[in-house]
Protein backbone atom coordinates (compact mmCIF):
# COMPACT_ATOMS: atom_id res chain seq x y z
CA UNK A 1 0.00 0.00 0.00
CA UNK A 2 1.97 3.83 -0.96
CA UNK A 3 1.43 6.27 1.04
CA UNK A 4 -1.05 8.26 -0.59
CA UNK A 5 -3.31 4.87 -0.33
CA UNK A 6 -2.52 4.88 3.19
CA UNK A 7 -3.62 8.56 4.14
CA UNK A 8 -6.68 8.24 2.19
CA UNK A 9 -7.70 5.16 4.56
CA UNK A 10 -6.87 7.02 7.42
CA UNK A 11 -9.04 9.98 6.68
CA UNK A 12 -12.06 7.81 5.02
CA UNK A 13 -12.41 4.40 7.33
CA UNK A 14 -10.41 5.25 10.75
CA UNK A 15 -12.85 6.21 13.41
CA UNK A 16 -11.84 9.81 13.88
CA UNK A 17 -13.28 12.10 16.11
CA UNK A 18 -13.27 15.49 15.85
CA UNK A 19 -12.01 17.33 18.80
CA UNK A 20 -12.21 21.39 18.16
CA UNK A 21 -10.31 23.94 15.93
CA UNK A 22 -8.15 26.68 16.84
CA UNK A 23 -6.59 29.49 15.23
CA UNK A 24 -3.11 30.83 15.67
CA UNK A 25 -1.43 34.34 14.37
CA UNK A 26 2.08 34.50 13.95
CA UNK A 27 3.70 37.97 13.85
CA UNK A 28 7.29 38.97 13.43
CA UNK A 29 8.27 39.48 17.12
CA UNK A 30 6.89 35.58 17.84
CA UNK A 31 8.31 34.09 14.64
CA UNK A 32 10.19 31.29 15.62
CA UNK A 33 8.41 29.45 18.23
CA UNK A 34 9.05 25.43 19.04
CA UNK A 35 5.20 23.50 19.81
CA UNK A 36 5.16 20.55 21.64
CA UNK A 37 1.65 18.32 19.68
CA UNK A 38 -0.72 17.02 22.37
CA UNK A 39 -0.05 13.28 23.71
CA UNK A 40 -3.22 11.85 21.97
CA UNK A 41 -4.34 14.25 19.27
CA UNK A 42 -3.63 14.56 16.01
CA UNK A 43 -4.12 17.81 13.57
CA UNK A 44 -4.21 19.28 10.38
CA UNK A 45 -2.95 22.62 9.78
CA UNK A 46 -4.48 24.64 7.66
CA UNK A 47 -2.70 28.11 6.33
CA UNK A 48 -5.39 31.34 6.45
CA UNK A 49 -2.76 33.66 5.11
CA UNK A 50 0.89 33.63 4.91
CA UNK A 51 3.59 31.58 5.24
CA UNK A 52 5.62 29.68 6.92
CA UNK A 53 7.97 26.63 7.91
CA UNK A 54 7.32 23.73 10.08
CA UNK A 55 10.17 21.26 11.01
CA UNK A 56 9.42 18.27 12.67
CA UNK A 57 12.09 15.14 12.92
CA UNK A 58 14.49 17.47 10.98
CA UNK A 59 11.83 17.88 7.99
CA UNK A 60 10.62 21.36 7.00
CA UNK A 61 7.41 21.97 5.03
CA UNK A 62 6.97 25.07 3.43
CA UNK A 63 3.20 25.78 4.06
CA UNK A 64 0.82 28.29 2.40
CA UNK A 65 -2.27 28.16 1.32
CA UNK A 66 -3.12 25.26 -1.10
CA UNK A 67 -1.39 22.90 1.21
CA UNK A 68 -2.22 20.86 4.58
CA UNK A 69 0.03 19.61 7.21
CA UNK A 70 -1.06 16.83 9.10
CA UNK A 71 1.05 16.78 12.60
CA UNK A 72 0.86 13.43 14.83
CA UNK A 73 0.79 12.90 18.52
CA UNK A 74 3.40 14.00 20.40
CA UNK A 75 5.93 15.31 18.46
CA UNK A 76 8.16 18.34 18.65
CA UNK A 77 7.61 21.04 16.31
CA UNK A 78 9.81 23.93 15.42
CA UNK A 79 7.36 27.05 13.13
CA UNK A 80 9.15 30.01 11.40
CA UNK A 81 7.07 32.36 9.77
CA UNK A 82 8.56 33.57 6.53
CA UNK A 83 9.68 37.52 6.18
CA UNK A 84 7.91 40.06 7.85
CA UNK A 85 4.74 39.06 7.08
CA UNK A 86 1.60 37.58 9.32
CA UNK A 87 0.91 33.78 8.94
CA UNK A 88 -2.43 32.59 10.26
CA UNK A 89 -3.39 29.27 10.35
CA UNK A 90 -6.38 26.87 11.68
CA UNK A 91 -5.56 23.52 13.32
CA UNK A 92 -7.99 21.07 13.85
CA UNK A 93 -8.14 19.02 16.33
CA UNK A 94 -8.74 14.85 16.12
CA UNK A 95 -8.25 11.66 17.74
CA UNK A 96 -8.06 7.97 17.40
CA UNK A 97 -8.57 5.11 19.82
CA UNK A 98 -5.37 2.97 20.56
CA UNK A 99 -6.56 0.23 19.13
CA UNK A 100 -7.70 2.23 15.89
CA UNK A 101 -4.38 3.62 15.76
CA UNK A 102 -2.37 0.83 15.68
CA UNK A 103 -4.14 -0.05 12.65
CA UNK A 104 -3.72 3.20 11.06
CA UNK A 105 -0.19 4.10 12.06
CA UNK A 106 -0.25 6.93 9.65
CA UNK A 107 -1.89 8.45 12.24
CA UNK A 108 1.10 9.28 14.06
CA UNK A 109 2.77 10.87 11.49
CA UNK A 110 3.18 13.89 9.98
CA UNK A 111 3.32 14.87 6.04
CA UNK A 112 1.61 17.25 3.76
CA UNK A 113 -1.05 17.06 1.23
CA UNK A 114 -1.01 19.37 -1.98
CA UNK A 115 -5.01 20.77 -2.18
CA UNK A 116 -4.41 23.09 -4.91
CA UNK A 117 -6.80 26.34 -5.18
CA UNK A 118 -9.56 24.43 -3.42
CA UNK A 119 -12.57 26.91 -2.37
CA UNK A 120 -14.90 24.97 -1.41
CA UNK A 121 -12.21 23.41 1.30
CA UNK A 122 -11.19 26.83 2.69
CA UNK A 123 -14.85 27.88 2.91
CA UNK A 124 -15.74 24.41 4.89
CA UNK A 125 -12.53 25.51 7.48
CA UNK A 126 -14.00 28.90 7.65
CA UNK A 127 -17.40 27.41 8.34
CA UNK A 128 -15.95 24.95 11.14
CA UNK A 129 -14.47 27.90 12.90
CA UNK A 130 -17.40 30.31 12.87
CA UNK A 131 -19.63 27.33 14.20
CA UNK A 132 -17.39 25.71 17.11
CA UNK A 133 -18.20 29.15 18.22
CA UNK A 134 -21.55 28.25 19.37
CA UNK A 135 -22.10 26.34 22.18
CA UNK A 136 -24.64 23.83 22.61
CA UNK A 137 -24.98 20.11 21.46
CA UNK A 138 -26.57 20.27 18.49
CA UNK A 139 -23.95 22.82 17.29
CA UNK A 140 -21.09 20.42 18.34
CA UNK A 141 -22.92 18.04 15.89
CA UNK A 142 -22.96 20.24 13.11
CA UNK A 143 -18.98 20.85 13.80
CA UNK A 144 -18.40 17.04 13.77
CA UNK A 145 -20.36 16.60 10.08
CA UNK A 146 -18.09 19.92 8.52
CA UNK A 147 -15.18 17.47 9.88
CA UNK A 148 -15.77 14.82 8.18
CA UNK A 149 -16.69 16.80 4.80
CA UNK A 150 -13.39 18.22 4.85
CA UNK A 151 -11.41 15.20 5.24
CA UNK A 152 -13.65 14.02 2.49
CA UNK A 153 -13.26 16.72 0.33
CA UNK A 154 -9.35 16.88 1.41
CA UNK A 155 -8.53 13.55 -0.40
CA UNK A 156 -10.95 14.69 -3.52
CA UNK A 157 -8.58 17.89 -3.80
CA UNK A 158 -5.65 16.10 -3.26
CA UNK A 159 -6.27 13.55 -5.86
CA UNK A 160 -7.26 16.43 -8.21
CA UNK A 161 -3.90 17.75 -7.59
CA UNK A 162 -1.94 14.62 -8.28
CA UNK A 163 -3.98 14.19 -11.69
CA UNK A 164 -2.98 17.86 -13.23
CA UNK A 165 0.48 17.02 -11.95
CA UNK A 166 0.03 13.86 -13.90
CA UNK A 167 -1.29 15.50 -17.17
CA UNK A 168 1.65 17.67 -16.84
CA UNK A 169 4.22 14.54 -17.16
CA UNK A 170 6.12 16.30 -19.91
CA UNK A 171 7.45 19.04 -17.37
CA UNK A 172 8.53 15.98 -15.23
CA UNK A 173 10.08 14.67 -17.98
CA UNK A 174 11.83 17.70 -19.15
CA UNK A 175 13.30 18.11 -15.74
CA UNK A 176 14.64 14.99 -15.74
CA UNK A 177 15.95 15.03 -18.73
CA UNK A 178 17.55 18.75 -17.70
CA UNK A 179 18.88 17.83 -14.28
CA UNK A 180 20.05 14.27 -14.02
CA UNK A 181 23.84 15.01 -14.48
CA UNK A 182 23.00 17.14 -11.22
CA UNK A 183 22.87 13.41 -9.69
CA UNK A 184 18.87 14.09 -8.50
CA UNK A 185 17.21 11.34 -7.52
CA UNK A 186 13.11 10.35 -7.64
CA UNK A 187 12.70 12.06 -3.96
CA UNK A 188 14.67 15.28 -4.98
CA UNK A 189 11.96 15.26 -8.33
CA UNK A 190 8.65 14.65 -6.05
CA UNK A 191 9.86 17.59 -3.54
CA UNK A 192 10.41 19.75 -6.65
CA UNK A 193 6.73 19.49 -8.03
CA UNK A 194 5.41 18.82 -4.40
CA UNK A 195 3.90 15.30 -4.40
CA UNK A 196 4.58 12.27 -2.56
CA UNK A 197 7.07 9.99 -3.89
CA UNK A 198 5.17 6.84 -3.95
CA UNK A 199 2.54 8.70 -5.78
CA UNK A 200 4.86 9.77 -8.20
CA UNK A 201 5.96 6.63 -8.95
CA UNK A 202 2.54 5.37 -9.56
CA UNK A 203 1.18 8.07 -11.71
CA UNK A 204 4.94 8.30 -13.89
CA UNK A 205 4.76 4.39 -14.59
CA UNK A 206 1.36 3.99 -14.90
CA UNK A 207 2.16 6.91 -18.27
CA UNK A 208 5.89 6.05 -19.20
CA UNK A 209 6.00 2.29 -18.51
CA UNK A 210 8.78 2.18 -16.59
CA UNK A 211 9.95 3.64 -12.77
CA UNK A 212 11.38 6.99 -12.75
CA UNK A 213 14.12 5.63 -11.34
CA UNK A 214 14.74 3.25 -14.15
CA UNK A 215 14.23 6.56 -16.33
CA UNK A 216 16.53 8.38 -14.59
CA UNK A 217 19.32 5.25 -14.79
CA UNK A 218 18.30 5.06 -18.89
CA UNK A 219 18.77 8.22 -19.01
CA UNK A 220 22.54 8.90 -17.11
CA UNK A 221 23.11 5.16 -19.61
CA UNK A 222 22.28 6.45 -22.74
CA UNK A 223 24.48 9.92 -22.05
CA UNK A 224 27.37 7.30 -20.98
CA UNK A 225 27.27 5.11 -24.16
CA UNK A 226 27.26 8.16 -26.36
CA UNK A 227 30.28 9.60 -24.19
CA UNK A 228 32.06 6.56 -24.22
CA UNK A 229 31.80 6.39 -28.12
CA UNK A 230 32.41 10.34 -29.05
CA UNK A 231 35.21 11.32 -26.26
CA UNK A 232 38.50 10.76 -24.57
CA UNK A 233 36.99 11.22 -21.25
CA UNK A 234 37.96 8.95 -18.35
CA UNK A 235 35.74 6.58 -16.67
CA UNK A 236 35.68 8.51 -13.30
CA UNK A 237 35.06 11.94 -15.41
CA UNK A 238 32.20 10.19 -17.51
CA UNK A 239 30.35 9.22 -14.61
CA UNK A 240 30.32 12.74 -12.32
CA UNK A 241 29.32 14.10 -15.70
CA UNK A 242 26.02 12.47 -15.47
CA UNK A 243 25.29 11.92 -11.79
CA UNK A 244 27.65 9.16 -10.33
CA UNK A 245 29.80 10.11 -7.56
CA UNK A 246 31.69 6.75 -7.48
CA UNK A 247 32.53 5.54 -10.63
CA UNK A 248 32.64 2.62 -9.48
CA UNK A 249 29.16 2.01 -8.31
CA UNK A 250 28.69 3.98 -12.36
CA UNK A 251 30.65 0.91 -13.61
CA UNK A 252 28.56 -1.90 -11.94
CA UNK A 253 25.07 -0.06 -12.81
CA UNK A 254 26.38 0.32 -16.50
CA UNK A 255 27.61 -3.45 -17.25
CA UNK A 256 24.08 -4.57 -15.52
CA UNK A 257 22.25 -2.06 -18.00
CA UNK A 258 24.75 -3.34 -20.83
CA UNK A 259 26.11 -6.21 -20.10
CA UNK A 260 29.48 -4.92 -20.24
CA UNK A 261 32.03 -2.82 -18.38
CA UNK A 262 32.12 1.07 -19.45
CA UNK A 263 35.76 0.01 -20.53
CA UNK A 264 34.80 -3.08 -22.72
CA UNK A 265 31.95 -0.73 -24.34
CA UNK A 266 34.50 2.03 -25.32
CA UNK A 267 37.15 -0.76 -26.81
CA UNK A 268 34.49 -2.66 -29.27
CA UNK A 269 31.88 0.21 -29.79
CA UNK A 270 34.15 3.56 -29.33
Amino acid sequence: MTNMEQIKELYTTAPLSFVDIITQKVTYTNSVRTIFTNEKLSGLVFPLRGKAQFSIDGLTYEIEQGSILHVGPNMEMKRTAENDEVFEYAVIHFELSSESANRFPIFREHFMLRIGDSMKLNNRVQQLMQNFLIPGGLAFLQSKRLFLTILAEMIVASEKTDLEKAENMDVIIQYMHQFFPKGITVLHVAKHFQIDRRRLSSLFERQMGVSPNMYLTDLRIQKAKLLLRTSNLSIAHIAESIGYRDHFYFSRVFKKETGLSPTLYRRHLG
